[in-house]
């Protein structure tokens, strides 16, 4: 289900199963995402075998709203040479004037949408992009809700992707792929009109899915594998 506010798109997550009896005890609030990630610093994501080692880049992952928290992703454009039509976080390379990582997340996401942040909340798991020689370093923080400014050159439509619906989810379906040897499930999410989150994005996506659900009691969605490959979710 997709409704628009204030011209963004607000989301029920389709793709997924739907929320099972019990799953929830109460609907999230902001305090949750906040203590689930108190004192949270995940060990960095192996590198991919083969690869150079990657270059640093840092991306925000906004929360908005107290008492129903939505995650804020965007749509590239087409024509951007890195990462074009994906869905993303915003963020990008560090630059001279950023003091350290959290700096260049926080420029990166006035620069593309406006925003304007209220409070850090955490961090994710460190993760090498498959796509570039970047690895993605996700900070997670409340934002305002004032109006955003989205870039036209960088942003082609904004997402908000509702927390606590995520949470109470059954399912959530994943694409075998091989790592050190180790059968492992990339999750995927299907955001309608044939947009679909994956990668890096809906791996930092789901882990700060299933460390709000471990906070609150509540089981998560499990991982399984879905009926789609690569070939169907990547941009044409």
């Amino acid at each position: 289900m997709v409704g628009r506010q204030s011209g963004r798109w607000v989301l029920s997550l389709s793709g997924m199963d739907a929320p099972g009896p019990g799953r929830a005890a109460r609907a999230l609030h902001l305090d949750d995402v906040r203590e689930a990630l108190r004192g949270y610093a995940p060990a960095p994501f192996p590198a991919f075998p083969g690869r150079p080692a990657p270059r640093d880049a840092a991306v925000l992952v906004p929360v908005v709203g107290e008492a129903r928290p939505r995650v804020v992703v965007t749509l590239r454009p087409r024509g951007m040479a890195r990462h074009a039509g994906e869905i993303c976080f915003p963020g990008g390379r560090p630059e001279a004037s950023d003091a350290d990582l959290w700096a260049t997340a926080v420029r990166e996401a006035e620069e593309e949408l406006g925003l304007a942040v209220v409070a850090r909340l955490g961090q994710l798991t460190s993760l090498p992009l498959f796509g570039s020689d970047y690895r993605m370093q996700p900070f997670v923080a409340h934002v305002a809700e004032a109006p955003w400014r989205p870039h036209p050159g960088e942003v082609a439509a904004v997402y908000e992707l509702d927390l606590d619906e995520a949470v109470r989810r059954e399912v959530v379906p994943g694409i075998p792929y091989e790592l050190h040897g180790e059968e492992r499930l990339a999750p995927y999410f299907d955001l309608g009109d044939g947009v679909v989150m994956y990668g890096a994005t809906a791996l930092g996506f789901w882990e700060l899915v299933t460390r709000v659900a471990a906070h609150v009691g509540a089981p998560g969605p499990r991982l399984a594998r879905g009926d789609r490959g690569w070939k169907d979710i990547m941009p044409r």
